[in-house]
């Protein structure tokens, strides 16, 4: 038996791309022994308990024709020892909570939602100017008011210093999939009649049920 069951995969990767964009917040795991530096292949202890993997929360910028993610950091984030490494990330859609209470059709309580997974590897942003153009390109996909906020309206001396505290780096998504779980196990009459009530309540999750 796989999981997640086949019917919840999604692989439409102009549907990926748009979670990916609607919802840029993602979560990224990185496995400890992947660590770039010697001193840090012991794993660190916080609180006496070991940390087998790393996990951050991180804006990020999708290119869709160079299959390319653009973010930055604090230098202090464990993303900075993982260079050339693999990461995992996911970007978490909609998701709503289904009650017998309201749908005849579902016997038990249950949760629907739509996330993005992806498989990518770590680089280091280093030189300036293509530190400018991971800002811009962030910014182009985040400034979305009529009036933007513009990188210009930082002075030059202090945009060079802002650049240098901090970590720029691309994710090189090496492999997207799509987790949709929508009741595709319910019969026809039951999706119906979820679908009505997400439209209903304006849900975000009832475009996926169209």
């Amino acid at each position: 038996m796989s999981y997640p069951p086949t019917d919840y995969v999604e692989s439409n990767n102009v549907e990926l791309f748009e979670i990916i964009e609607r919802y840029p917040l993602a979560t990224l795991f990185c496995q400890a022994h992947d660590m770039d530096d010697a001193v840090d292949d012991v794993i660190d202890h916080v609180m006496d308990h070991k940390i087998d993997i790393h996990s951050c929360h991180m804006p990020l910028s999708l290119c869709r024709e160079s299959l390319t993610l653009y973010g930055h950091a604090n230098p202090t984030n464990p993303l900075k020892k993982f260079k050339g490494k693999q990461i995992h990330g996911v970007f978490h859609g909609p998701d709503t909570y289904l009650s017998p209470a309201q749908i005849k059709g579902i016997k038990l309580p249950t949760w629907d939602y739509a996330t993005v997974h992806i498989q990518a590897r770590l680089h280091e942003i280093e030189e300036f100017d293509k530190q400018i153009e991971a800002l811009h390109h962030m910014l182009t996909a985040f400034e979305t008011d009529s009036q933007p906020w513009q990188l210009s309206a930082v002075p030059e001396k202090q945009l060079i210093a802002m650049c240098k505290s901090l970590l720029f780096f691309e994710l090189k998504v090496t492999h997207i999939t799509g987790q949709f779980k929508l009741s595709q196990n319910k019969p026809a009459e039951t999706r119906s009649e979820i679908a009505n009530l997400l439209s209903a309540s304006k849900s975000e999750m009832s475009a996926y049920y169209q």
